[in-house]
């Protein structure tokens, strides 16, 4: 039976905010890239998780908070070890986004 490898979801950060809607990864997935828009104001991310969806908790690697380094139109692929586990997911800008930004999570088996 073939598998669905791969899925893409849409987060969006509110204009003037720095903090995305939550995404609920499907049970077996794992947030493998982000896809980022034209006008991204953020030069960093980092992201939030929760088992509950009700309270979410910085993610850290190790006991180094994990973040990336974003830009306006880029596809970044981030490190499936540490997404791994993720029920739910917010994305974190460190800037106040200009406008209504939608993050890309692209997520799937692996």
């Amino acid at each position: 039976m073939a598998r669905n490898l791969q899925l893409t979801s849409k987060v969006t950060i509110a204009s003037s905010g720095t903090v995305s809607g939550a995404l609920t990864i499907e049970g077996g997935r794992t947030v493998l890239a982000l896809r980022t828009p034209t006008g991204l104001t953020g030069t960093t991310f980092t992201f939030q998780a929760s088992d509950d969806a009700n309270n979410f908790y910085d993610l850290y690697n190790g006991s180094t908070q994990y973040s990336v380094t974003v830009g306006a139109s880029r596809f970044i692929a981030l490190n499936t070890e540490v997404m791994a586990g993720v029920r739910y997911l917010k994305v974190v800008s460190n800037s106040a986004e200009a406008a209504s930004r939608d993050i890309i999570v692209i997520n799937g088996e692996l």
